[in-house]
């Protein structure tokens, strides 16, 4: 008897004579391991209809082998089966090449489980493919892990509110309303807590009180835990008079009742109160500025207590005032996001704005991305989260097309001038299902005589990606030869599927992952080497945004990051300006000099993840001169010295971890 008998696969292998006994037991033994094998296992026609399953893969999913033979392996797909997945699978298998990656599937019961593929086809001496193989592995357990890794990274530990993160991804994609307001709400006297009941005690009150929070908002509103003692509440509709006093008054009736240690034994409540700061939020509501005008109103609630008040409202922020994280020459608050924008833009309004992509190790330029701005008439520049609500898919389309011909004009027009660089361009999932989406770029191409290798296209909002349609377009537009960048990688794990699925050549790390970088440096700096290792293992170019400041760009530099951009570097500019710009700048970045904390932080951690010594001899190690400039070195510089040595103690690393962790958050509370 064959493999193929034993495995159940007469009609699909012919039996073959056989003249050595012990070849045909040695394969009688392969065809009982395969079907025993711990590991999932499918054989299937060049059709993919299933020929045989494992024992371990009935076991998975519930069916029996017979009622599975003759099935195609979509049985298994369902309603969370991300679409995505499914057609990157499907075009693997259409042109007979491997495929690995990660897919919701469903058991016979409809249970939903993880199932990690890997699929290789099989060919005759022909070249013809003549079967599929697959194994399968139910990974429910890994992705449990990491969703709750991803969970985490959004929530505080103690209440499972939205944290900071949230916090800013939250005012940053909300509607701009009129009427609305940022509070900072601190809990008096929580340390005094802490040390007479204990941490435990503290952190039970905090649970409560923002169970007792959520439960008094209102639709829209939102609830954030900052860490420590603190609370962040959006609150929506209100205005200066009685609404807002309303809406303040709900808020404190969480405090007016006592609060139980129910999980402690002690037989006492505990009372407390709130300060609370207010700033109303105008326009998009950038975080930046909102929190620092709520935190001085907070300061001055505190201030304020004595006289019997527990909140105070803080001015409105100037009109002109400028908030770093959103490029714009004055306020544009007054402009109302509607078709008018649209009308604008597609009236002589439209201009790319270019920022500059350095390589972090030698500072050279490596390409500009250009991003859309719109000019009203009266010279305000109105940047594209304002406008783009405005627009539909017709209208983004034409956005793309005149976007892309202006940004390859831009280079070719430097080319002339003698600075050649690369360009990336975004692109909305919608634009990729239009039939002459590749037209469009090829004829862009031909037409400023451009390399194709010099235009990347960075793919936005990939959730948007649910059709066969987009993947094919993506395959033409690879086809041409250009680029293909993941954008914001690091802000949910559905954008790491899609890693898995489409061919990237560069990925982008999301800006959100620096928001807590000077709260929780040693965690911030892990996922940031995490994603970048990542993108060397996927063979794949990284690159970091929101390089705000000189310690961000340092500590991006020390781990490896290739690539990266932001004002620290430089602000989106009018193209006109590139060349000028790449004239005059200087790299503020140097290989052996640590100029803030956290670059020095980062210099430490990155052997101390791996209890290694420091590589160079003491006195040339750049942590010694910069332990040298702080004003209290001398521990400091004895838990360096013994990183130096052949075999480091843990423990005097971790102190000078913390030690840097110290500086790092006293440097942003001085910021």
């Amino acid at each position: 008897m064959s493999v193929a008998a034993e495995s159940g696969l007469r009609a699909t292998f012919p039996e073959r004579p056989t003249t050595d006994s012990a070849e045909n037991e040695v394969a009688q033994v392969l065809a009982r391991a395969f079907a025993a094998t711990s590991q999932a296992s499918l054989i299937t026609d060049p059709q993919q209809r299933i020929l045989h399953a494992s024992k371990s893969f009935t076991a998975i999913t519930g069916y029996d082998e017979a009622e599975l033979l003759g099935l195609n392996c979509r049985i298994l797909q369902g309603p969370g089966s991300d679409p995505v997945i499914t057609a990157a699978i499907r075009r693997a298998l259409s042109c007979g090449e491997p495929y690995e990656g990660d897919i919701l599937n469903y058991r016979k019961d409809g249970s939903p489980f993880w199932n990690s593929l890997s699929i290789r086809p099989l060919r005759d001496e022909a070249g013809t493919i003549t079967h599929f193989v697959s194994v399968q592995r139910d990974v429910t357990a890994r992705m449990a892990h990491q969703e709750g890794l991803q969970f985490q990274t959004g929530h505080d530990p103690v209440t499972s509110l939205p944290n900071r993160r949230a916090l800013d991804e939250h005012l940053s994609t909300r509607r701009a309303r009129q009427g609305a307001a940022l509070a900072l709400v601190d809990v008096v006297a929580l340390r005094s807590i802490n040390g007479a009941f204990g941490h435990e005690a503290g952190d039970s009150l905090l649970k409560q009180l923002g169970r007792r929070m959520r439960e008094r908002l209102v639709e829209g509103d939102f609830l954030a835990c900052l860490g420590g003692d603190r609370f962040a509440v959006v609150l929506e509709n209100i205005d200066g008079g009685t609404r807002l006093e309303e809406s303040l008054a709900r808020l404190h009736e969480a405090v007016e009742t006592p609060f139980p240690f129910t999980d402690q034994d002690l037989d006492q409540d505990c009372t407390i109160d709130l300060s609370m700061g207010l700033a109303r939020i105008a326009g998009d509501g950038a975080a930046g500025s909102l929190l620092h005008r709520a935190d001085a109103a907070l300061r001055q609630a505190r201030a304020d207590r004595p006289a019997g008040l527990w909140w105070s409202l803080a001015p409105d922020a100037p009109e002109a005032a400028v908030d770093r994280r959103v490029d714009r020459v004055k306020d544009t608050t007054d402009v109302p996001a509607d078709r008018t924008y649209r009308d604008h833009l597609f009236a002589g309004g439209l201009s790319m704005f270019m920022q500059p992509v350095l390589d972090l190790r030698t500072g050279g330029l490596r390409r500009v991305e250009a991003l859309a701005r719109l000019t009203l008439p009266d010279g305000t520049v109105i940047p594209p989260a304002r406008f783009l609500p405005a627009l539909d898919e017709a209208d983004l389309d034409e956005l793309f097309r005149r976007g892309l011909n202006e940004a390859l004009a831009c280079i070719a027009r430097w080319h002339d001038e003698g600075l050649s660089t690369k360009v990336s361009v975004n692109i909305s999932p919608s634009t990729l299902r239009h039939p002459d989406c590749t037209r469009w770029v090829g004829d862009a191409i031909q037409l400023h005589g451009i390399e194709p290798g010099r235009l990347g296209l960075e793919l936005l909002e990939t959730l948007g990606m649910e059709s066969d349609v987009q993947i094919e377009a993506i395959d033409r537009l690879l086809s041409l030869g250009v680029g293909l960048s993941l954008d914001d990688l690091g802000s949910g794990y559905s954008t790491l599927q899609r890693l898995f699925a489409l061919p990237f050549d560069m990925i982008k790390l999301d800006r959100g992952l620096l928001v807590d970088i000077r709260s929780k440096p040693v965690e911030t700096l892990s996922t940031i080497a995490a994603l970048t290792q990542m993108g060397r293992d996927f063979g794949v170019s990284v690159v970091i945004e929101g390089l705000e400041d000189g310690g961000m760009a340092e500590a991006a530099s020390i781990l490896g990051v290739p690539l990266g951009q932001g004002y620290f570097f430089a602000r989106p500019m009018p193209a006109e300006k590139v060349p000028r710009w790449v004239a005059g700048f200087a790299f503020p970045l140097r290989t052996n000099a640590l100029r803030s904390a956290l670059g020095a932080l980062t210099y430490h951690w990155q052997f101390l993840r791996w209890t290694s010594p420091h590589p160079t001899v003491l006195a040339d190690c750049p942590l010694t001169d910069f332990i040298s400039r702080q004003s209290t070195p001398a521990a400091a510089a004895r838990w360096h010295a013994h990183q130096h040595g052949q075999a480091p103690d843990p423990m005097y690393g971790q102190m000078l971890s913390d030690w840097l962790v110290d500086l790092v958050r006293d440097e942003a509370l001085s910021a």
